[in-house]
């Protein structure tokens, strides 16, 4: 059987340079799915739709492959953020979180091409913010770094110094969770150059 290729469903540089620190080769194949945050759904069922949906646009563009797509969001008191919309909006969701406690939840999906097995699972990582003074808040916009963040937030950037503490997977909380994805891939390859 010819060796197969691994994808990433994502152009995320977050999810890039994530995937490569655990030493695969892979391509990049952005999914062309819309990411709403819709009606009162559950988290955990959101992401791991999301997830499911980004793999399975890719699975239409590619065969002999091995698909990883992840999606996260920021969950605070049932409160579902996901990418703020503007500046206005970043500076709301971060005077949230602000001081207060939330979870990162991605769904992780791997698909495998031609045959569509997949393989679905989720990650939480709960984090404790600091109280961010709302001078605070507006210097870190004018950074233009929470713009494309879950959360309004990069924890592994300018972010992190409002984190007091992490519970939990700190790559789940960067955007791709590196352990399970590896537990993970260990059922469709043993070959790191899948």
């Amino acid at each position: 059987m010819p060796k197969k290729r691994l994808i990433l469903a994502s152009n995320s540089p977050r999810r890039i340079v994530l995937l490569k620190s655990l030493g695969y080769h892979f391509d990049v194949v952005p999914h062309d799915i819309e990411e709403c945050i819709y009606g009162d759904i559950l988290p955990m069922k959101l992401v791991r739709n999301l997830a499911l949906l980004k793999a399975s646009d890719v699975a239409r563009k590619v065969d002999n492959a091995v698909i990883i797509s992840a999606d996260t969001v920021v969950v605070h008191e049932k409160t579902i953020f996901g990418k703020p919309k503007d500046v206005s909006d970043a500076k709301r969701i971060l005077s949230i979180l602000s001081d207060s406690k939330h979870d990162i939840i991605s769904g992780v999906c791997v698909m495998e091409m031609p045959s569509r097995k997949k393989m679905l699972r989720i990650e939480r990582t709960h984090i404790k913010m600091r109280h961010i003074k709302d001078e605070e808040i507006e210097k870190y916009i004018l950074t233009g770094e929470p713009m494309d963040k879950a959360g309004a937030y990069a924890i592994q950037g300018e972010g992190r110094k409002f984190i007091e503490k992490i519970d939990g997977s700190y790559s789940n909380a960067v955007g791709l969770p590196l352990e399970l994805l590896k537990e993970m891939l260990d059922h469709f390859t043993s070959d790191k150059n899948a």
